[in-house]
């Protein structure tokens, strides 16, 4: 074994005793053992490590840092909400549509803030200790946190602000919304208030606008003092408003005429396509004669091929049927020579049986054998020759028996024909001629024979009667009775035709533009019928006039168009300003307005106020969380003698501190200003209401313009509030479904209280061919119907387009909504 060569015994051991192979398992379940220790080993020192970060912190080192990129990640859309909010509550032209989104992207934002808050809160020690467990709790708080919050904070507010407010304070609410449309338009001034709605608004100026309608609301004695003059302000308001958009509203009435025009030269020139082929009717007329005529000598040239081969038919039938009629009367004439009695009838029965088979064999119809025979006039002069023969030959008995012949009433032996066959074939042709003619008739459509030239054809009754029928086919309508000779009558036919066509094909062509009108109507008559001016009003929404014309000028506009609105506008906002309180109340005519108007008025600087609470706080609570992970971190134990228990809640007071008091106290602008007449109203506020709402207002006015700048410029980096609306149409339907608005039908007693106050509804869409439908009403959509005021459930729907189903709150100062599919 010395060149490690292994001898016969030793293979032989190795192979009984295998002690190597025992020994590399052995060593690979050593290696396992290892692995398994050093692995239990590092999660021990990995589970200690977060023993310690949980004794240092209270929490591991992951679940904080985690929280500490949900709260920066939390503040972007947080800012980016507040930044909206403030666009939308102090925008100029606003609607409630803009209103309800930013505030279904609040709600949506304050529950994802609201479940981390209280995660952050609630999951410490053992329970975040492990990541499976942390995220379990975790979703369990999400699926319980964000639905109630979401659908919480809308119930509180309906249930509490809006449902709980007095048709008093719903009155009060839509007159401060009133003013402040009116401090926009400068229909009113108020003297210390640098307002100026022409320049640029900056974040300041919106924060200014979303907090005013709230501050006039709270002043019972400028509201009073006001509404004396409430028709001067609101004829000076709407008047304002109305002018301030004069260029932009003449200058959509004008691109519009001006497609208009190119509309009706399209149907002028449809109308002189239909008027050429209305005209064209004699043209036609001859076509259809023409071609009319060509089929009767058609069918004459087919009638002289049928009589043609039908003669040839009957001349051949003939040539077999004349040898045997000849040979048939030949044996008759010899039976007839026999003796009376049986032996002659057993003849003729045996002839008339031939006779049958043979005609049988022919395929004609069946001729009596007489018929063959041919009719031969017999003269006086043979007759009376015959009988002085006959009567010489009898020696005068045949003349004596004429003679008693005579005498009784008889014809005394004279005939005037008698009946004789021949062999002749033209004779059995003849007859086969008329026997046959039955199938001729058949053959040829109905025609008899006989008919020797195209004008007999032409003019018979059934050439008329078979024409009319193809001319039916064609669609030319004529009478049952009507002849080829009448051209007049077909003339009328046809020219019913060519108009039914042109009527068919217009119709066509209207139905293709969405379009239902009679040609030929003249630029004046065109825009004025009820089909155009539907597109009008759906073109100009609320300024709709019936009717209203398109070869207006500017002044033709102001005019006609902008006076009665002016007129309209300032009697509906009259007519809700004037109004009994009781009319705000639970179902009144306006209760749906004032509870718009009061949601409008208290819900944007609660919002406003709260989601910039919670930016602030979240970007100083950040460096206490960072503080908090480099604690983790570093995982030592707490020393309860270096605790300082008092060092949150120091804390705590210090932020609140640079939250709220701060900012009043170094900053300030020029609606906070001891010389503004905005401390009027936070005095009156103070006085009549509440200082700390006084107070939260004038911080909102100094705080709001610093922060609002940044979460625009956050939305417009990241675009946000764009890629919300992709989930806000679901979103909203499903908020909608759980809790519909308290204000979205008009109650029995709303629609009953004062039928005479009606508004204009208009909905505007991005399909032409789109169908509008009002779902919580019986009647039909048509635009600018006269509604009362409330909530209207309406659904767009168009072909190959998903339907949109949205609430839209029709009041006196919305009366237009647009809903794109």
């Amino acid at each position: 074994m010395t060149d490690r060569k292994n001898s016969p015994f030793a293979t032989g051991l190795l192979k009984s005793a295998p002690t190597q192979t025992k020994m590399a398992a052995a060593e690979k379940e050593l290696q396992k053992v290892k692995k398994q220790q050093q692995s239990s080993a590092a999660k021990q020192q990995k589970q200690q490590k977060v023993e310690q970060q949980i004794a240092s912190t209270g929490k591991p080192f992951w679940w904080l840092m985690t929280m500490f990129v949900c709260s920066v990640v939390y503040l972007f859309p947080e800012a980016v909400f507040n930044a909206a909010l403030t666009e939308v509550a102090g925008g100029r032209n606003s609607s409630h549509e803009d209103l309800r989104a930013v505030e279904l992207f609040g709600r949506t934002i304050s529950g994802i803030g609201v479940t981390l808050l209280l995660a952050d809160m609630l999951l410490s020690g053992r329970r975040v200790a492990k990541v499976g467990r942390a995220l379990g709790y975790f979703c369990l708080i999400a699926i319980i946190v964000w639905p109630t919050v979401f659908f919480g904070q809308k119930w509180l507010v309906d249930r509490f602000i809006i449902d709980a407010s007095s048709a008093a304070e719903r009155q009060q609410a839509y007159i401060s919304q009133v003013l402040r449309s009116a401090l926009i338009e400068k229909s009113i001034q108020f003297e210390g208030i640098h307002y100026d709605p022409d320049t640029d608004h900056s974040g300041t100026e919106k924060t200014f606008l979303s907090v005013f309608g709230g501050l006039v609301y709270a002043d019972d004695k400028l509201v009073d003092d006001l509404s004396q003059k409430k028709r001067m302000i609101m004829e000076k308001f709407v008047r304002d408003r109305a002018m301030s958009n004069f260029a932009s509203h003449y200058q959509d009435y004008d691109n519009f005429r001006q497609t208009l025009r190119g509309k009706y030269q399209e149907y002028a020139n449809g109308s002189a396509k239909y008027n050429r082929a209305i005209d064209s009717s004699p043209e036609r007329a001859d076509e259809y004669w023409l071609d009319t005529q060509n089929q009767i000598k058609q069918g004459w040239e087919k009638y002289q091929k049928g009589v043609t081969a039908y003669e040839a038919r009957v001349e051949s039938r003939a040539q077999k049927i004349a040898p045997k009629i000849y040979d048939y009367f030949e044996r008759r004439s010899k039976c007839g020579e026999r003796k009376k009695g049986s032996s002659r009838d057993r003849c003729y029965e045996r002839l008339q049986e031939n006779y049958d088979r043979e005609i049988k064999k022919l395929s004609v119809p069946y001729i009596p054998a007489n018929d063959w025979l041919i009719r031969e006039e017999v003269t006086t002069t043979e007759n009376v020759g015959n009988s002085i023969i006959a009567g010489v030959m009898t020696f005068g008995l045949f003349t004596a028996m004429q003679a008693v012949d005579a005498a009784t009433g008889g014809d005394a032996g004279f005939k005037d024909h008698r009946m004789v066959y021949t062999n002749d074939v033209n004779h059995y042709k003849n007859v086969l001629m008329v026997k046959m003619e039955p199938d001729f008739i058949k053959e040829s459509g109905g025609y008899p024979l006989g008919i020797n030239s195209l004008h007999t054809f032409r003019v018979h009754e059934l050439t008329s009667v078979k024409v009319n029928k193809k001319l039916k086919q064609k669609g030319l309508s004529l009478p049952t009775t009507w002849s080829i000779t009448d051209r007049l009558t077909f003339d009328k036919a046809v020219a019913s035709k060519v108009r039914q066509q042109a009527d068919i094909e217009w119709r066509k062509n209207m139905r293709a533009k969405n379009m239902d009108m009679p040609p030929n109507l003249s630029w004046s008559r065109f825009q004025r019928h009820h089909e155009i001016q539907q597109r009008i009003a759906k073109r100009m929404g609320e300024l709709y006039v019936s009717p209203t014309l398109a070869d207006w000028n500017n002044r033709q506009f102001k005019k006609y168009i902008i006076e009665p609105n002016i007129q309209r506008k300032t009697t509906e906002y009259l007519n809700i300003l004037e109004a009994q309180q009781a009319e705000f109340a639970n179902g009144g005519v306006f209760e749906s307005t004032g509870k718009s108007a009061l949601r409008a008025t208290i819900i944007p600087p609660i919002s406003m106020s709260i989601s910039l609470a919670l930016v602030l706080l979240t970007v100083l609570k950040l460096p206490m969380k960072l503080l908090e992970l480099i604690q983790a971190k570093q995982a030592k134990p707490k020393d309860s003698k270096a605790n300082k228990p008092y060092l949150k809640p120091a804390i705590t007071v210090s932020l609140i501190a640079a939250i709220f008091v701060v900012p009043l106290s170094v900053g300030g602008n020029k609606y906070t200003m001891e010389d503004s007449a905005m401390n009027y109203f936070f005095e009156q506020m103070e006085k009549n209401d509440s200082a700390s709402i006084s107070y939260a207002l004038k911080w909102l006015l100094v705080t709001q313009p610093l922060v609002q700048p940044i979460g625009a410029s956050i939305d417009n980096a990241l675009s946000m509030t764009q890629g919300f609306h992709a989930i806000s149409g679901p979103l909203d339907r499903f908020d909608l479904a759980v809790l519909p608005e308290h204000d979205e039908v008009v109650t029995a007693k709303s629609t009953t209280a004062k039928p005479s106050l009606k508004l204009p509804l208009t909905i505007n869409t991005n399909v032409n061919n789109a169908r509008i439908s009002v779902m919580n009403i019986k009647p039909k959509y048509k635009a600018g119907m006269q509604l009362p005021p409330g909530g209207y459930d309406i659904k767009v729907s168009a072909p190959g387009y998903q339907a949109v189903r949205q609430w839209v709150y029709l009041k006196a100062d919305q009366t237009q909504f647009t809903i794109n599919l």
